[in-house]
């Protein structure tokens, strides 16, 4: 059985590009059909497709009234895929910067892993970009290295336009949910392709800069930061680490006050007495802390409370010495005053704490 392959490829004012474009992608594989989705081109780009010889047999067009965004037009492409029974969607720019050259790995890529998204990627080892000047990459390089650790993404090229995507992942799409309607699309399906459980497999490529046309990425940067901000507060663990952060303030202050306590029922003037009310106090809230997180923070419904626990207490000693590390590093060999070491020290090890307990401790949690 031949898989049927569309690549989409949006177009706004790429007349000059757009026929050796397609001829390029033709040649490389009789699997594949091109959809052109047009924002009404004032150049008229859409009038020269349809002018082309095998128009409506292997090119085809969805012509639209506006320009309403890149990520929109993938949407509506995806849709017509859908419809027509396509196997694959491959996103690709209109402006040659994704070589048609690497759709044959591409195509060769998902025939062994039917059901992942096969990524042609810019950041892995043999992959490159040609053309742009260096604050250009750079900005490119660190916006991609924010993204990836915001939003934890399984690529190392985060933001790569250059795609293709199994039937099976569109089918699972909800368009109607979809926030981006620019470059942070990219972005986006990634974010979702993570959330459903979906393989990315990368490939390098070597990514040109556009020689003809106009960029279309002036005023997108602003446009995708908010993006990647929002699609960052629907996650999962930016709530659970501020409830963790709350329980933590909360059990601190248990910890005090049982300390107190225990002192003064014991009567504890000497040293000894001392350390046992703060072993009692570490108990106390530690307990606290481990059922608030448990309950509150994770909704864990995990039956082996014991061994939980354990876990639980493991990482919060763990977390206490690397704050006595941390705390001795910063006051007693970089010199900073203690109430600096101290807040940083708690700053640092809060995040030990936090995914120690995420990853290991309760990682097994009702969404």
């Amino acid at each position: 059985m031949n898989d049927k392959y569309l690549v989409i490829v949006p177009t706004y004012n790429e007349k000059d590009n757009i026929s050796d474009l397609i001829e390029a992608i033709l040649e490389q594989s009789d699997k594949i059909d091109i959809l052109v989705v047009d924002d009404n081109s004032p150049d008229q780009t859409a009038v020269l497709v349809e002018k082309l010889p095998r128009f409506n047999e292997r090119i085809f067009l969805l012509k639209r009234k506006e320009k309403l965004g890149l990520g929109t037009a993938y949407l509506a492409g995806f849709g017509w895929s859908l419809e027509k029974n396509y196997d694959y969607s491959i996103s690709m720019d209109a402006d040659f910067s994704h070589p048609p050259t690497a759709l044959c790995q591409m195509l060769n890529l998902s025939d062994k892993n039917k059901n992942n998204i096969i990524l042609g990627s810019r950041y892995i080892p043999g992959g490159k970009i040609i053309g742009w000047k260096f604050n250009r990459y750079l900005n490119s390089y660190l916006a991609n290295f924010v993204t990836r650790l915001m939003l934890g993404l399984p690529a190392h090229d985060a933001t790569a336009g250059f795609k293709c995507y199994p039937r099976i992942f569109i089918q699972s799409l909800d368009f109607n949910s979809m926030l981006a309607h620019g470059y942070a699309f990219q972005v986006e399906m990634l974010c979702l392709a993570k959330q459903n459980n979906f393989s990315v497999t990368e490939f390098p490529i070597t990514f040109h800069d556009r020689l003809v046309g106009e960029s279309k990425i002036s005023g997108e940067l602003v446009k995708s930061a908010k993006i990647v901000w929002q699609l960052f507060l629907r996650q999962t663990w930016p709530k659970q680490f501020l409830k963790f952060c709350l329980v933590g303030l909360f059990c601190a202050l248990i910890d005090i006050g049982v300390f107190y306590l225990a002192k003064l029922a014991l009567h504890a003037d000497s040293q000894s007495l001392k350390q046992i009310s703060k072993a009692i106090s570490f108990l106390v809230s530690a307990s606290a802390s481990y059922y608030l997180n448990r309950t509150w923070t994770f909704a864990s419904q995990e039956k082996a409370i014991l061994s939980q626990a354990t876990k639980f207490l493991i990482v919060s000693s763990v977390g206490l010495a690397l704050n006595n590390l941390f705390f001795f590093i910063l006051t007693g060999i970089l010199k900073l005053s203690d109430i600096l070491g101290l807040i940083l020290a708690i700053g640092i090890v809060m995040f030990w704490n936090f995914f120690g307990n995420k990853l290991w401790v309760f990682k097994n949690v009702v969404k």
